[in-house]
């Protein structure tokens, strides 16, 4: 049991670099809104999915979390999240690349997840409207009263110090990184104990894989990607039940969508969207399976 709890502090200590370079750019960014509506519309580009997918693709879920985070305070659209979730792979390829029989299959995942993340992501944004932003020449304005507040409510007013500016961001990332440490301890001792129930069920039920698999790929939690791979690695799942379970993978970013509690239904939405494209993922590598695998 403490190697799992040992494994999950490890795991959230990866993400603690992530969690402090964008709080301290998102300070930076309450606090001057002439860069902040550059970022956006920069963020919200017509390339935006293509951005995320790239990003996203770097088996560290740390950049998850960061894209969680912006989408939660709108500075991201809903596809260019997508595509970075979808593109996530967290701990699968670095399993997959370390062995020589699954060395190519990594490469062929990682095709697969980006090229379908960029689509998901077009075919997203096309139906949301871009945020607003002030014309450049009424920016100045709004410095002032935007400047007073920024996320969670803080004061913006303080001594612009280091320590002034600093402050909020450590505290931010505190908290968060806790409760990135207790939902991977709680998924991880979770999986742990009921890991043979679940290997035992998905080889025996050859026809509910591409479901419960990428229901399995949901879990907020580092050890979800390492199962669906050894799984696929033992020949317990095919390869079509392993994209669609890393597709819907993205470590921790999930759970850290529902901290916003105000915007459960969003999320609810995000949390379907990510599912039903691991089933379609799983659909479609099973019906060309041969010219993918070829």
């Amino acid at each position: 049991m403490w190697d799992v709890v040992l494994d999950a502090l490890l795991d959230s200590l990866k993400v603690l670099p992530f969690l402090l370079v964008i709080y301290l750019l998102i300070e930076f960014l309450e606090s001057n809104v002439s860069s902040k509506n550059k970022i956006l519309r920069l963020l919200n580009g017509k390339c935006a999915p293509i951005v995320a997918s790239g990003i996203g693709v770097v088996p560290q879920c740390g950049f998850s979390v960061m894209a969680s985070d912006l989408y939660g305070k709108n500075y991201i659209k809903t596809g260019t999240l997508i595509a970075v979730l979808v593109a996530s792979s967290d701990e699968a390829l670095p399993i997959l690349w370390s062995n020589a029989e699954t060395f190519v299959t990594a490469w062929i995942v990682v095709g697969i997840k980006i090229v379908y993340a960029m689509i998901l992501g077009f075919i997203l944004n096309a139906f949301e409207k871009s945020p607003k932003f002030p014309a450049d020449e009424e920016t100045h304005d709004h410095d002032q009263e935007t400047a007073e507040h920024g996320c969670c409510n803080h004061d913006m007013r303080a001594p612009s110090n280091f320590w002034g500016f600093v402050k909020h961001p450590l505290i931010h990332t505190a908290k968060i990184f806790l409760y990135v440490l207790l939902v991977n301890a709680v998924f991880g001792l979770l999986l742990h104990y009921f890991e043979a129930e679940i290997t035992g069920f998905l080889s025996s039920h050859k026809f509910l894989q591409y479901f419960t698999v990428t229901a399995l790929g949901l879990v907020p939690n580092c050890a979800s990607s390492v199962i669906i791979t050894s799984m696929y690695a033992q020949n317990v799942i095919d390869f079509s039940a392993m994209v669609g379970g890393l597709v819907a993978n993205s470590g921790i970013a999930v759970a850290i969508l529902f901290r916003q509690k105000e915007r459960t239904k969003r999320n609810l939405l995000i949390l379907a969207i990510m599912y039903f494209a691991g089933v379609i993922a799983s659909a479609l590598c099973y019906l060309f399976s041969n010219v993918i695998l070829a």
